[in-house]
C-alpha cells in the first residue's frame, strides 16, 4: 500500500490522528488520550476510537519478516466482548519479541486453534509451534501439519504477561462500542476489536521500546514502510 489509507473527507489532519493513537497506546485510555489531546485540537474519545479504526488495518499490514521467524508461541485468553465471553489467539515470536498475529473467535476449540495456526504456517511455514498445552493445540498442529512443542515454565510466564495486557486492552476498548453476537452473520462482530489489535500488534513491533533489547521489537526500514507512515515516523516516535 503505498496511498494514504485514508482517503475519505475527514477534518482532522493525519498527523494529529496519528499522534491520538499512539498517546492512547502508550498507555492513556480513551477519555485521557482526549484530554491531552486538547492542547492541540479538540477532539472526544469517540473520535480517537474511530481513527484507531481507520488506522488500525493498515498498520496491521505490516509485520515481520517471514525468513526471521524461527520459532512461534501460541496462547489464548477468554475475554469479555458486549457481555458475551470470546477468545483471543495471540502469535509471539519470542527470539524478535515481536507480535506476530491474532485471531478472534466466539469459541475456544480445536478447530478455532487450528484455523489460526493454519494461517500462521502459511504466512510463516513449517517452524515449531510452542504451546501451555491445552488440549486443543495437539490436534491442531497435527492438523496444520506444523510441529507442536509444550514451553517450560518461564516461557509460559512471558506469554501470560503479554496476553493479559491485551485482554485488558481489549476489554476496554470493546466497552465504548461492544461487539455484538448479532452481527456474527455479517463477519463485523469482530470488526472494532481486530482493527484494535492490529494497531497494538504494529505499535508493539515498531513503536515502542522493548524493556529486554532497549529498542522496539522490529526495525523500521524505511524502504519497506508506504510513504504515507513515513511521513508519520517522527510523531509515532515521541517516546
Amino acid at each position: 500500500m503505498t496511498a494514504d489509507p485514508i482517503q475519505i473527507r475527514r477534518r482532522t489532519p493525519l498527523p494529529v490522528m496519528a499522534y491520538a493513537v499512539y498517546l492512547h497506546f502508550s498507555g492513556l485510555s480513551l477519555r485521557r488520550a482526549a484530554r491531552a489531546l486538547r492542547l492541540i485540537i479538540s477532539r472526544s474519545h469517540v473520535s480517537i476510537w474511530r481513527w484507531v479504526q481507520r488506522l488500525g488495518p493498515a498498520l496491521g499490514s505490516i509485520g515481520a519478516d517471514p525468513r526471521e521467524v524461527r520459532r512461534i508461541f501460541v496462547d489464548e485468553t477468554m475475554v469479555d466482548l458486549g457481555g458475551t465471553p470470546a477468545w483471543i489467539w495471540v502469535a509471539f515470536e519470542p527470539d524478535l519479541h515481536a507480535m506476530l498475529d491474532f485471531h478472534v473467535s466466539w469459541r475456544g476449540n480445536s478447530i478455532d486453534a487450528y484455523l489460526f495456526i493454519r494461517r500462521l504456517v502459511h504466512k510463516y511455514g513449517r517452524v515449531p509451534i510452542y504451546t501451555d498445552g491445552a488440549p486443543w493445540y495437539a490436534d491442531a498442529c497435527r492438523w496444520a501439519g506444523a510441529e507442536h512443542v509444550v514451553y517450560d515454565r518461564p516461557l509460559r510466564n512471558l506469554m501470560e504477561r503479554m496476553v493479559q495486557y491485551l485482554k485488558e486492552g481489549t476489554e476496554a476498548f470493546d466497552d465504548l462500542f461492544p461487539a455484538r453476537k448479532s452481527r456474527l452473520a455479517s463477519g463485523r462482530a469482530f470488526e472494532h476489536v481486530l482493527n484494535w489489535l492490529s494497531a497494538f500488534m504494529f505499535m508493539h513491533n515498531f513503536v515502542f521500546e522493548n524493556g529486554d533489547l532497549g529498542r522496539p521489537p522490529l526495525e523500521w526500514k524505511e524502504e519497506g514502510m508506504p510513504p504515507w507512515l513515513n511521513g508519520l515516523r517522527p510523531i509515532l516516535s515521541l517516546g
